[in-house]
């Protein structure tokens, strides 16, 4: 009898964790893709020192009316070194009470940099990302 428990509960954990993987993404994914997302506005980077850029930009919050609120929080600056590569948070960046940031970058030596602006997503809106800005030196 204990035997035939332990394979029981065995067989039914199983299944319910196999369940929850087959169910779980999916369900993420619909309800992420149902969530609507942040409007992200930049102005071109402007060079500022030999090698550094500085990019400025504004987060909105869009509402059901129509709407626009300035998002509060902070925006993740993230970079990427190579085509292959996946983008890695560089900094976090403070928004002020309008949802204007303003982030420093930097340029490579050699070779070239892709940065991106990313907000992560809450309970009402999705994971948004800015514009992909490559610097390099000619």
């Amino acid at each position: 009898m204990r035997i035939f428990r332990t394979v029981a509960t065995g067989l039914l954990a199983g299944l319910v964790g196999l369940g929850a993987v087959v169910a779980g993404p999916t369900a993420a994914s619909n309800a992420e893709q149902s969530k609507p997302k942040r409007i992200i506005t930049e102005k071109a980077p402007k060079q500022v020192a030999y090698d550094a850029f500085r990019l400025k930009g504004k987060v909105e919050n869009p509402q059901v009316d129509g709407t626009l609120l300035p998002f509060q929080g902070k925006v993740l600056l993230t970079k990427k070194a190579c085509k292959k590569c996946k983008f890695k948070t560089v900094r976090k960046i403070k928004v002020n009470e309008k949802g204007v940031f303003k982030a420093r970058l930097g340029v490579p030596d050699r070779g070239r940099w892709k940065w991106r602006v990313k907000v992560k997503s809450n309970a009402t809106y999705a994971t948004t990302y800015g514009e992909k800005w490559t610097l390099f030196f000619t």
